[in-house]
């Protein structure tokens, strides 16, 4: 709901997800049932609207859901709960839009926090589960991390790679680094299309 609403909710328990956003994550667990992906770990951001993407995954494959306080939204300060309509002419609030690693708002992170704290749950994991696979449900900017990661955080033009709501970034360990498998954008246009079958 804070995404239709454009607000920075970084605080848990942050708001709940849309009805979309509902029929985005069943579409998410049909992704992985569909290919036979079973992860051995569900982890997930303490928010809401993460904990309510992972549920679907959760009850169908019959995996514990675990709550990872580093896969927590982008700290985002005095801007909580502030639409971005509101700060639209705020210099400040532009300076970030241009590149929020440089410009982060009172209080809040830079994306090389987040890619920090990701990578350090990463590398936990892999240290205390190394033949597991995980699915880790976090939000854009963990997502930005996951690519930043896999040395993917800026594209040629030197911005910041946008990563849309529902979006899967496979991450692999491979010669002593992360790196980018796949970034598959399609659950949102699948559960878009499904949304308009069924009107």
């Amino acid at each position: 709901m804070a995404n239709l609403g454009r607000r920075f909710d970084s605080v848990a328990p942050g708001e709940p997800l849309s009805p979309h956003g509902r029929l985005q994550a069943e579409t998410l667990a049909d992704w992985f049932l569909e290919r036979a992906i079973r992860p051995d770990l569900i982890l997930t951001s303490p928010l809401r609207r993460a904990r309510e993407t992972a549920a679907p995954l959760q009850r169908r494959s019959g995996r514990p859901l675990l709550v990872a306080d580093l896969l927590r939204e982008m700290a985002s300060g005095e801007w909580d709960r502030r639409s971005s309509l509101d700060l639209a002419d705020d210099p400040a609030f532009l300076a970030w839009r241009e590149d929020p690693e440089v410009a982060p708002p009172g209080g809040g992170e830079r994306l090389s926090d987040v890619a920090g704290r990701v990578l350090r749950l990463l590398d936990l994991l892999r240290r205390l589960a190394p033949h597991s696979s995980g699915a880790l449900f976090t939000h854009a900017h963990g997502l930005h991390a996951g690519l930043s990661i896999a040395g993917r955080l800026r594209g040629e033009d030197g911005r910041v790679e946008r990563v849309p709501n529902c979006a899967i970034v496979h991450l692999r360990h491979a010669g002593g680094a992360w790196r980018l498998v796949e970034l598959d954008r399609s659950v949102r246009d699948l559960a878009r299309t499904r949304a308009e079958a069924a009107r």
